[in-house]
């Protein structure tokens, strides 16, 4: 993932400094993107612009960017087809919970950044820190 999340924070940092905030992704759109590419999730455009509004948690400061596109990117890997008992993405979304709060201390984006985000590159070490979060829930239910 790590390569992918750092892939993504640097998308448009080629473009002039005057329009580089048009190519920012916020933390949800990075998170799910990273994980279509790492795990081929194949998902379609639109996947990525319904995550615009779960950026800076809702625009709110509420639950982290970085938590709800890992969730929604384990929701695809693990939601199965209709009927289902939705055990594996019960276990996927209460897993996330517990490692993201062990990591950062806490799911609200208002903590993660007075306590984790970084001066300068924001929230991109945040990014990186989810995405091996992600990393460790994926494998874990792997092994189950």
């Amino acid at each position: 993932m790590e390569k992918h999340i750092g892939i993504y924070n640097a998308f448009g940092k080629d473009k002039p400094e005057e329009v580089q905030p048009q190519y920012h992704m916020n933390c949800a759109e990075v998170l799910l993107r990273a994980a279509n590419d790492e795990y081929d999730l194949q998902l379609q455009e639109v996947s990525f612009r319904m995550l615009q509004g779960f950026g800076a948690g809702f625009y709110s400061e509420r639950t982290c960017g970085a938590f709800s596109g890992s969730l929604a990117a384990l929701s695809a890997m693990f939601t199965e087809e209709r009927p289902s008992e939705q055990e594996k993405t019960t276990r996927a979304a209460k897993l996330l919970v517990e490692e993201f709060e062990k990591e950062f201390g806490s799911l609200d984006c208002d903590y993660i950044k007075k306590n984790h985000r970084d001066e300068v590159v924001g929230c991109n070490p945040v990014k990186l820190r989810a995405g091996q979060v992600f990393d460790r829930v994926v494998k874990a239910l792997e092994k189950e």
